[in-house]
């Protein structure tokens, strides 16, 4: 089933909009052996200092077939975009005890940070790999750090087209273009989307582009945990800034 997108914000960068699929477990696959699940911000799982720019506005727990995600709403409320700032999540049952942190040393960096979050702009941020042991996550926690890089001067024009959902084979996902207009390739783009049926999260994914050249774009399609059938999608894409 398929439905109109509309954009939400962007990490100043997503649009909405769608063509053919690639398996972005495949691609997280071929990223994960490639890198190693060596993290950017792997020596630094703390949380530092606490980001005073950036808010919290809206927090979502979806579980699905044996599947949790966490999607949170965050908002730029600076004149500086934030560039790489540590978002660690604690996930605790119904009895207050924490069955997921995001805070291991060596995750992928997109579910322990944000790459870029423009100035005034809102993004979705996704965790889709809470492996919560000893308990039903029930609750989240949020904690955001300072930027650990400068703004960058111009923010790089990559944006989301053509973005589509569906339930069929091999499960719920959104279909999206990615479209590079910078100077700036990106590598290990992280791309996060969310299902809305009115104010209500009902579904959350993330998935890699692991190369796009400047002036290209890809077909990418992202797995969702939980509901994408009546749903508004709004997409967020976090690219490497431009210095």
């Amino acid at each position: 089933m398929k439905r109109a997108a509309a954009a939400f914000a962007a990490a100043g960068l997503t649009a909405v909009g769608a063509s053919a699929c690639q398996t972005t477990q495949e691609l997280s696959a071929k990223i994960g052996a490639k890198l190693g699940h060596q993290s950017a911000i792997a020596g630094t799982t703390r949380l530092g200092a606490v980001n005073r720019a950036v808010r919290v506005v809206r927090t979502a727990l979806i579980t699905s077939s044996g599947q949790t995600a966490v999607a949170l709403a965050l908002t730029n409320t600076g004149a500086s975009a934030q560039v790489a700032f540590p978002v660690l999540i604690d996930v605790r049952a119904a009895g207050g005890r924490t069955v997921y942190r995001n805070d291991t040393k060596g995750i992928e960096p997109s579910i322990q940070q944000l790459a870029l979050l423009a100035p005034h702009a809102t993004a979705w941020w996704v965790d889709n790999e809470v492996l919560a042991s000893g308990g039903v996550p029930k609750s989240v926690t949020v904690a955001l750090g300072a930027a650990t890089a400068a703004a960058p001067a111009t923010l790089p024009d990559v944006t989301a087209k053509n973005v589509s959902a569906s339930n069929s084979f091999p499960g719920p996902h959104v279909s999206l273009t990615v479209e590079n207009g910078s100077s700036v390739a990106q590598a290990e783009l992280p791309v996060y989307a969310v299902a809305l049926r009115g104010t209500t999260v009902v579904g959350a994914g993330r998935a890699i582009v692991p190369a796009l050249a400047a002036g290209h774009s890809a077909a990418l399609s992202v797995p969702m945990i939980g509901a994408v059938d009546k749903s508004t999608i709004s997409v967020t894409i976090a690219p490497a800034g431009k210095r």
